[in-house]
């Protein structure tokens, strides 16, 4: 098939949709299909690139006020998508975010009768929440209500619905979605994430020490509160002499080290930043438990990059977290934004002597979970649109 791939958030961005995506594009390329990627430019200028197969064409684009890491909006892109997609002529088109590129690209769909798939990656809390201090706007429920309207209005337009997790479909269709739907997994390459990595080289390089460690991998930006498990760490460290790996970049990086200061546990963290990917993979077999404290997860890519390294996971009872988490099976959850909760289970997994069973455990909860699995799971859906 021919498939177009429309997204706002992509490769070389790191964040769970961006990662997805590139995922998705560069597997089905893999498979023998034609596979195009419209996304932002990293500038003004627009420009087309080569990438494993697969071509990516990227919109002059504008940096987004208040977000840092780079993420950008290719305001006033609609002509030049539709010239795109014209010289493309797509068999179907996969949307991955409701906006500029992703609005362009549902209106050639409508006027050329091509079959388009979205996938909605967003929860309210995402589209106001960049930096902690502004988390009270989502306490202000006609905030939530326009931003899930937003959310809606433009997935209905769309022939078939996917998003990563059950939860994240009920919420969709508790908030007004009518058109066909599914969850799809993000999925996670299991030859790429799995026990066999080898941490000791970055352990040494960082400069961990060798004591019970405790990870946290992903986005520094408020939604996450990654503040919480800093919150948390001078209460864990009065039972248990551990460690804490925050890895990722974001606005979040200079406050959270602050409060690391203020809290006394500074010494306690290390905090890597950006990791290639040859590090990234083994960043997860320096931990010994991984913690995701983020309030708005439709499933969680670094929670599945986690869980097929064999980490137990404790992580916030809300949202999607819950389809991943057993509590005493592969981790525990806790009560979201509750830093005593948090060090409280924390605490109760490290003492629990079943790390390892665990582990173990977090393994088996992974497998559907599989790049591909989610793979064949989208070639289905193309195909059943194409045909009917």
């Amino acid at each position: 098939m021919k498939i177009v791939i429309a997204t706002e958030s992509y490769w070389p961005l790191i964040d769970g949709g961006a990662v997805a995506e590139h995922h998705l594009a560069l597997t089905l390329a893999k498979r023998g299909h034609e596979v195009h990627v419209l996304a932002p430019s990293e500038s003004y200028r627009s420009w087309t690139q080569a990438d494993e197969g697969t071509t990516i064409h990227r919109f002059s684009s504008f940096p987004i006020p208040f977000v840092k890491n780079d993420h950008r909006l290719a305001l006033g892109c609609r002509r030049s998508v539709l010239r795109v997609l014209a010289d493309i002529q797509p068999d179907v088109i996969h949307i991955h975010n409701p906006f500029p590129i992703g609005k362009a690209a549902l209106s050639y769909a409508a006027t050329h009768r091509v079959p388009v798939v979205a996938t909605n990656h967003w929860l309210p809390e995402n589209l106001t929440t960049f930096m902690a201090k502004f988390r009270f706007v989502n306490q202000l429920e006609w905030i939530v209500r326009a931003n899930w309207r937003f959310i809606r209005d433009f997935h209905n337009q769309c022939d078939f619905v996917t998003s990563p997790t059950q939860t994240a479909i009920d919420l969709m269709l508790k908030n007004g979605l009518t058109a066909p739907h599914r969850p799809v997994s993000n999925g996670v390459d299991l030859g790429v994430f799995n026990p066999k990595n080898d941490g000791v080289a970055l352990q040494k390089r960082l400069g961990l020490p060798r004591k019970l460690t405790l990870l946290y991998a992903g986005r520094l930006s408020g939604e996450k509160h990654v503040d919480v498990a800093v919150r948390a760490l001078p209460l864990i460290r009065e039972q248990f002499d551990v460690h804490f790996i925050i890895g990722g970049n974001g606005r979040e990086k200079g406050p959270l080290l602050q409060l690391a200061r203020e809290l006394g546990v500074e010494e306690h963290v290390t905090m890597p930043g950006f990791l290639e990917e040859s590090d990234y993979r083994c960043l997860f077999r320096c931990a010994d438990l991984f913690v995701m404290p983020s309030i708005c997860e439709l499933q969680s890519i670094t929670t599945l990059e986690a869980m097929a390294s064999g980490l137990p996971v404790v992580g916030a009872h809300r949202y999607a977290l819950p389809e991943l988490i057993q509590s005493g099976v592969n981790g525990a959850l806790f009560e979201p934004g509750n830093y005593h909760d948090l060090a409280q289970q924390v605490m109760g997994v490290l003492g629990s002597q079943r790390l390892e069973a665990m582990g173990q455990e977090s393994l088996r909860l992974v497998m559907p979970h599989s790049l591909d699995n989610a793979i064949s799971d989208y070639e289905s859906i193309y195909r059943q649109l194409t045909q009917s």
